[in-house]
């Protein structure tokens, strides 16, 4: 009995020393293998040194006015108490005004940014007069004919003309010579020569 526990002490022991050992061995690999995570140097980012000043722009506004001209407009009316072909001037046009008002910013310093002129409001301060001028529209009548072989009548516009007659040549104020060789004062070509055969050649 005490022969087997004696041995069996003897194993144990033998078996420490080997674990010794090998716990040994291992933390001397260990210790021996390089790390490396803690030895892979980590680079380094160097900061730029370079900058660059942005440009500062300062503003100054300031306002002025601006006076400009508004034209007069024409205009034309009829007026039978002037002869047609003639007009005058009834109304005289006068040019009005307007005040325009300018928003003006400069920067500096200069070329730092686009000054600018801005018109921030118009006013008419004066109205313009419109133009008026007068258009002749009345036709004297002409004047009775005194030598009317044939009589007179009165045509559509209520002027008294000769009647047709015959004259060895065209006689003053005939306007057309009829077929039959009458000659016409008519002073309208509708209806001319209507009773002479029509009209053969105006005059």
């Amino acid at each position: 009995m005490l022969g087997k526990l004696k041995t069996w002490f003897t194993a144990l022991s033998t078996a420490g020393k080997v674990g010794v050992v090998a716990g040994a061995s291992i933390i001397g690999l260990a210790a021996a293998s390089p790390n490396t995570s803690t030895n892979t140097p980590t680079p380094q980012l160097k900061a730029s040194t370079d900058t660059q000043a942005a440009t500062t722009c300062e503003s100054t506004i300031t306002y002025s006015s601006e006076t400009q001209t508004v034209a007069y407009a024409s205009s034309t009316v009829d007026d039978n108490s002037i002869n047609q072909g003639q007009s005058k001037i009834t109304t005289v046009g006068v040019n009005g005004e307007k005040e325009l008002k300018h928003k003006i910013t400069k920067y500096s310093p200069s070329g730092c940014k686009a000054d600018s002129d801005e018109v921030v409001s118009t006013a008419v301060t004066k109205q313009p007069v419109n133009q008026v001028t007068a258009v002749g529209t009345y036709v004297a009548p002409a004047p009775a004919p005194t030598d009317c072989p044939n009589g007179t009548y009165v045509n559509s516009a209520g002027n008294t003309v000769c009647s047709p007659y015959n004259s060895p040549s065209a006689p003053a104020g005939a306007t057309a010579q009829c077929v039959d060789g009458t000659y016409s004062f008519s002073q309208s070509r509708s209806g001319t020569c209507s009773h002479h055969g029509g009209v053969a050649q105006w005059l």
